[in-house]
């Protein structure tokens, strides 16, 4: 499952990918700035409007470009500076989806084994997850994969296929709420169920060759049921 257990109380309604993301350019320029300044060529960079298309295309010219596996961390360690702050910015915003406490108990009670796929960091996570704000969700998840353990975050299929080595099992359903999420599930060969929480409109839905779409946790069990 995604870390879309928590969603912006005031997120503007999907417009479009460019829409959605351009208002923490900001953000994504100070990436920028870092990875040009330590050697990645502009022309590679300077047209991507999300953070993680930055990232994963940082670490994936370094490493064409045989840099040191220490040079390239310390790389990403600094790129990781400003999103930090755009993630903190957001978590300080955000709130439980509704029904999110119900459906987790009820994939348990049926004996799911469940866990967690997060783009967010170590420290987010483990912060949230065990916050009463939030519901001490993480109590669902005996296994967490954040960023902090990957090299690649997704679209990357790596976070998802972490999860899947971890816990052992390749059927896998992957349960997230955006066309990042819907990649890397396909790219790591797992089903995908969308939790439409940024009311995608069916057009948009189409192009993420979902297995299934749930408005809140709360339907994900009759429909991992269906899949089963």
């Amino acid at each position: 499952m995604d870390g879309t257990l928590i969603i912006l109380k005031h997120r503007p309604k999907y417009r479009g990918t460019i829409t959605h993301h351009t208002p923490f350019m900001t953000i994504k320029a100070q990436m920028k700035e870092i990875a040009a300044s330590h050697g990645v060529p502009p022309e590679e960079i300077m047209g991507m409007n999300r953070m993680a298309h930055i990232w994963n295309r940082t670490r994936s010219y370094l490493e064409e470009d045989e840099r040191s596996q220490e040079e390239v961390q310390a790389i990403i360690d600094e790129i990781n500076v400003p999103f930090m702050v755009q993630e903190r910015s957001e978590h300080d915003i955000s709130e439980l989806l509704p029904d999110t406490l119900s459906g987790l108990q009820t994939l348990k009670s049926e004996g799911y084994e469940m866990g967690l796929v997060t783009t967010a960091s170590r420290e987010s996570y483990d912060r949230l997850s065990t916050s009463d704000e939030f519901g001490r969700f993480g109590e669902f998840f005996p296994r967490s994969i954040t960023r902090d353990e990957c090299g690649y975050i997704k679209p990357h299929p790596e976070p998802i296929n972490r999860m899947k080595a971890l816990s052992g099992r390749d059927d896998i359903v992957y349960v997230g709420d955006s066309d990042h999420d819907a990649l890397a599930a396909k790219a790591a060969g797992a089903r995908f169920v969308l939790i439409n929480t940024r009311e995608y409109d069916d057009a948009t839905i189409n192009t993420f060759s979902t297995d299934g779409v749930i408005e809140n946790l709360s339907q994900l069990p009759e429909v991992i049921s269906w899949l089963s």
